[in-house]
């Protein structure tokens, strides 16, 4: 058997990727990464090399806050294409963001100035 076609348990494939192995049961229980195989005699859920850009691909997508629901509608049937409108939308909703949280820096920033401006009047 080759290295990329070893079975990893669940706690050795959670951390290659840095996530918590009860993230990889919940990813199975709702259909979303399913194990390569499972241990008929103990039930022990096994992952193998080849399923980690998957993993990848789902961790990308949470980290940029698509939904469980968006992720498991794009899992179902997934390609490049799709990949490039979902990131161009996330791209957008960040733009929209920095674009908000400059417009209240800049509000924030007016307000300090005005208290700066009351402090250092001589109101006698």
């Amino acid at each position: 058997m080759t290295e990329k076609n070893k079975l990893l348990t669940i706690g050795q494939f959670a951390a290659m990727h840095g996530i918590n192995k009860k993230t990889l049961m919940w990813y199975d229980e709702i259909g979303l990464l399913k194990p390569a195989a499972i241990n008929p005699e103990n039930g022990y859920r096994c992952y193998n090399y080849y399923q980690s850009p998957l993993l990848e691909t789902i961790l990308l997508l949470r980290e940029l806050d698509v939904s469980i629901r968006e992720i498991q509608d794009f899992m179902k049937d997934r390609s490049a294409e799709k990949m490039k409108c979902l990131l161009e939308e996330k791209i957008a909703d960040l733009d929209r963001s920095i674009k908000h949280l400059y417009a209240v820096r800049k509000t924030l920033c007016n307000y300090h100035q005005n208290m700066e401006t009351l402090l250092t009047m001589d109101l006698s």
